[in-house]
């Protein structure tokens, strides 16, 4: 407790020049028995006391005459911070009851007294007991103590519950019921001594009691008991041991797996990896246990996997120059994820993928221009980016999605990423054709037909020889991407439906039915529900597409998205080949506060952009696009700038604030970013996204000490 807790703040203050009759005013009108003088700046210059006023009057004093020769010159005076104790012991040394109290310009700001130190005290005496009783209330085992006449002088109510003492029942009822207590009592009051451990057993729990002797000044005064609950503790023995006999097991197994496996708990951390792992990643096993494989091995995306509750399969890495299949289980107990096994497997895929390369060549040899075409995809739902509610949920209704061959809708704007999730969809799946893909807004309208259903050789002039296949038989037992569903001609939408509706077609030219096990997947950034309403967009054909809907959220919708987003394009650009390290926080605060109407693909645009014209690897305000700047959401703490020593106040134009202030912004982040961390430049730099070294460059810059 500090000077400051238990001052008074109503008081008066005096000058040299104050009449003595109005000095008596001061002390009856306030309790204290000093006034503090102040001199013409309010700096405390001396103090007067209500004894030397009484005896100067006593002696003839006038009471007109100022109190100037009656002020003590040097006063002793206290500061707020100072503790009581110390404070008391000032006080005591000078043989005083009073003291004025200060703030750092020696302003007085309170009166503290010994009376009011007494309370701080007791104050701080009750608020230290009722800390004892509630720690005492709140022990994880039995506790009471007995005089030297075996009187309970205090229980804690565990003790209670466990040796079941009623209210009405009094000390010597409880120690003649537990004959095992008072035995061990009665040994310390007579041998001064602790006695051994004993085991007490009541209505079938098990107890071990322990008593320890009580001195004051050498002097046995009572005896402390402690009751441990023993029960269930060789149950709880024989689980751990069967624990490590499972453990042991699991580990024989993970070891003689041909795969690489880690098993993390559910904040990410390593608990175990096999030899495979570790070979596969060139470590031991030892320097990776109890590592985040979040931090450490980023790219598992064992992170979707914790957020969303859910096993993700399929995703395909290159790892250490390796071809990898990555697969991630959940762990779950009571239905709360606990962990998860993450198995990769990398051995034999490189032949393997050298034999389906050689059988994709094959057919491809009887198929003219079809490479040319998608014919696979290059994502996994592992690579859509982002921790936010609504990405999340997209992520999650794209993964059930994957397991079903229903239609899949997805709605969203323009360079959202729908592309990216179709193609997470179909890795996810288990669907062994292609992903074709076919933009129905690039294809000219004559040609659709024959781009979607294929033609027979002579369908009509210019025809190739042998025909050509369609998009749907490309996409036979995988994935056709409709993209830009939108813009489909009316004509085409009628035939697009019948194929749903039959799972069959004709291709142009030919009598041939040919059976369709595909699955269908959707996409445009306009309202069908507006296209209906005008006759552009089948409604019949709308309800067999919007099965399953999933939408794609904008980027201005899910905006704590865009640090991770913008990370992860800054890493793809350092891997094509930019000298780019990463982002300024002042840059990434101009980028939160843009709406981005052309989403992520604006903001990869952006990002590019600016890559190409920083010169020290870190993108900062001036190498962002200016209508960035020309766009920002304005607040009064970014664009307002003071222009009047008056209050009024005008706003600048936007980029030449940003680029002005920009160097005052970036110092900011650092020092609040500095604070938050308590001066770990370490955490300091991840929290701001830059290297230790940038934020040891900046802090030189602007002479930030820590």
């Amino acid at each position: 407790m500090k000077a400051q807790d238990i001052m008074t703040t109503s008081f008066q203050c005096c000058h040299v020049h104050t009449l003595l009759i109005d000095a008596f005013k001061i002390f009856s009108k306030f309790n204290s028995n000093i006034i503090p003088i102040v001199n013409d700046k309010n700096v405390l210059a001396g103090i007067i006391t209500k004894n030397r006023i009484i005896c100067a009057v006593s002696k003839g004093y006038p009471l007109t005459n100022t109190i100037a020769p009656l002020i003590h010159d040097h006063p002793i005076y206290i500061f707020p911070e100072t503790d009581i104790l110390k404070t008391r012991e000032k006080l005591l040394h000078h043989m005083i009851g009073h003291a004025p109290v200060v703030n750092e310009k020696k302003e007085p700001i309170g009166i503290i007294s010994t009376s009011q130190i007494l309370y701080g005290y007791d104050k701080a005496l009750n608020m230290m007991q009722s800390q004892l009783q509630l720690l005492f209330n709140s022990l994880q085992f039995g506790l009471l103590s007995v005089d030297c006449h075996m009187n309970i002088n205090a229980i804690n109510p565990l003790a209670k519950e466990m040796l079941q003492l009623s209210m009405e029942e009094d000390s010597h009822t409880l120690l003649n019921k537990n004959k095992v207590i008072k035995e061990m009592i009665e040994y310390v009051l007579v041998n001064n001594e602790k006695p051994s451990k004993q085991k007490l057993n009541v209505n079938g729990y098990t107890f071990v009691v322990d008593c320890y002797p009580l001195f004051e000044n050498k002097k046995l005064t009572g005896v402390m008991t402690i009751i441990d609950d023993l029960t269930n503790i060789e149950e709880i023995i024989k689980e751990l041991q069967m624990t490590k006999e499972w453990e042991q097991k699991l580990r024989t197994l993970v070891e003689s797996a041909y795969d690489a496996i880690v098993l993390v708990d559910d904040t990410g951390l390593i608990t175990m990896a096999n030899q495979g792992f570790c070979n596969l990643f060139s470590a031991s096993e030892k320097e990776i246990i109890g590592q985040s494989i979040l931090r450490t091995f980023p790219d598992l995306g064992i992170k979707d996997v914790i957020d969303m509750k859910i096993p993700i399969s399929g995703i395909s890495k290159m790892i250490k120059s390796k071809q990898c299949l990555i697969t991630n289980l959940p762990i779950k107990i009571n239905g709360e994820i606990v962990g998860v096994v993450s198995k990769i497997t990398f051995r034999g895929l490189k032949q393997l993928r050298e034999a389906l390369n050689k059988a994709n060549n094959l057919e491809n040899s009887f198929i003219h221009n079809v490479q040319k075409m998608d014919l696979g995809t290059r994502y996994s739902i592992a690579d859509i980016v982002g921790t936010s509610n609504l990405t999340k949920k997209a992520k999650i209704e794209a993964l059930a999605a994957s397991q079903s061959k229903s239609t899949v809708l997805l709605i969203g704007e323009s360079g959202t990423g729908k592309e990216l999730f179709a193609h997470g969809i179909h890795t996810a799946s288990s669907l062994p054709g292609s992903f074709i893909k076919v933009n129905c807004a690039a294809i000219p309208a004559d040609l659709l037909e024959s781009e979607f259903f294929g033609y027979a050789e002579g369908a009509f002039t210019g025809a190739k020889k042998g025909g050509k296949k369609g998009k749907f038989e490309l996409a036979q037992n995988g994935t056709l991407f409709l993209d830009e569903i939108g813009d489909m001609p009316l004509n085409l939408q009628s035939k697009l439906l019948r194929v749903l509706q039959e799972k069959e077609f004709e291709p142009v030219g030919s009598n041939q039915t040919i059976k369709l096990n595909i699955r269908i997947i959707a996409a445009t950034n306009k309202n069908l529900e507006e296209m209906i309403k005008h006759g552009e967009f089948r409604e019949d054909l709308y309800y067999r597409l919007n099965i399953l809907r999933i939408n794609i959220p904008s980027l201005r919708k899910r905006k704590e998205d865009i640090p991770d987003i913008t990370n992860t394009i800054i890493d793809r650009l350092h891997q094509s080949g930019f000298y780019i390290k990463g982002i300024t926080p002042s840059a990434l605060d101009v980028m939160m506060k843009y709406n981005w109407p052309g989403n992520i693909r604006e903001l990869q645009n952006a990002l590019e952009r600016a890559a190409n014209l920083t010169v020290n690897g870190y993108i900062d305000i001036l190498e962002l696009p200016d209508y960035i700047l020309e766009h920002q959401e304005k607040t009064d703490d970014d664009y307002m700038i003071n222009t009047q020593k008056s209050e009024d106040t005008e706003i600048a134009t936007l980029p030449n604030v940003y680029k002005k202030n920009a160097n005052l912004m970036e110092k900011k982040l650092i020092i609040e970013a500095l604070k938050k961390t308590k001066g770990n430049k370490s955490k300091a730099s991840k929290k701001l996204g830059i290297s230790r070294t940038w934020l040891y460059s900046r802090m030189k810059k602007y002479n930030i000490d820590v």
